[in-house]
């Protein structure tokens, strides 16, 4: 038995690392922008906690990319190109010791990530079921915001691209996608359709403040741009992303619940730093962990043929 396919027995555990690291470094990432904001009755948060999310989130950084790597490496013996990917991470803290921060060797390292993530997601898609037709936006999104990073590192422009509509399409699609898996009604179904509301209402208090009060729809512009990494093209796109988050949120924990808490989480990894490429690439997790995500969006198996099959067909015909 090889390593790999030893690690590959354990997924559903590392996975669990991952879904804890990723929740401790999304929650330093959220907090930290607004610790300062008037939000206290709305979100139950005070300055007092805020060392307390430095740390946990402090945390969450090393240990995702711990398990990102772990992940990465155990996902490759259903998708090989993850393999590279993951060592490339693991490798990428001892790189920093001796490379300069200002080396052209991090330009080429980016591309490489790059190039053998968008390989990653195409082998993914290709070997999935045809119910992951309904992750094309998905992929696009993913692809463009590695695209967006490459423009902003290496061309020094801002890819003019209104993401927010981008998302609006793959959260349509990750909905379709959580309500078709499965049994669409049943007791589990039922159960997780409720459950759900409860991940949605994370954000819905935030679209609500910034609905009836303009001055915070100003704040909010600056700050959750300062959040997700996400550029709205208009101020109007503001309660549009908040109403998205909340639904990409309540299908994350609705599909979690009805049991393919794989694509709850590859879409959290997704939701969490898809967007870190518009402004540049700061962390080499934010270039890997949406691709992490679309595999595991596409890991755990559903009815119907194979994408990959039906290529076949056709060949031979």
């Amino acid at each position: 038995m090889s390593t790999i396919e030893s690690l590959y027995k354990d997924i559903k555990i590392y996975s669990i690392f991952l879904a804890i690291s990723a929740f401790l470094e999304f929650l330093f990432e959220f907090i930290f922008p607004i610790s300062y904001l008037p939000l206290a009755n709305v979100l139950s948060f005070s300055l007092s906690n805020k060392l307390l999310m430095e740390y946990l989130g402090t945390a969450g950084l090393y240990l995702e990319y711990v398990a990102l790597s772990i992940v990465a490496i155990t996902l490759s013996y259903k998708v090989k190109a993850l393999l590279p990917l993951g060592i490339l991470l693991l490798i990428s803290p001892i790189l920093n010791l001796f490379v300069n921060s200002l080396s052209y060797i991090w330009l080429v390292f980016q591309v490489i990530i790059i190039t053998i993530g968008i390989a990653s997601i195409l082998e993914s898609f290709i070997k999935s079921r045809l119910s992951s037709l309904l992750s094309i936006p998905t992929m696009i999104l993913v692809i463009m915001d590695l695209y967006a990073g490459y423009t902003m590192d290496f061309e020094h422009y801002t890819l003019n691209l209104s993401f927010t509509y981008l998302f609006l399409a793959s959260v349509i699609g990750f909905g379709i996608y959580s309500i078709l898996w499965g049994k669409i009604i049943s007791k589990r179904s039922i159960i997780s359709y409720i459950v759900g509301i409860f991940g949605a209402m994370t954000f819905l208090p935030l679209y609500f403040l910034v609905s009836s009060n303009r001055f915070m729809e100003i704040i909010m512009d600056m700050t959750i741009p300062a959040i997700f990494g996400i550029v709205f093209h208009n101020p109007f796109q503001l309660g549009l992303f908040l109403l998205l988050v909340s639904t990409a949120l309540y299908f994350i924990v609705s599909i979690s619940v009805k049991g393919n808490g794989y694509a709850g989480l590859g879409y959290f990894l997704i939701l969490s730093t898809v967007f870190m490429g518009i402004t540049g690439f700061h962390l080499i997790i934010y270039m890997v962990a949406p691709v992490i995500g679309y595999v595991l969006l596409n890991f755990k198996e559903g009815k119907g043929q194979k994408i990959l099959n039906l290529k076949k067909k056709s060949v031979q015909r």
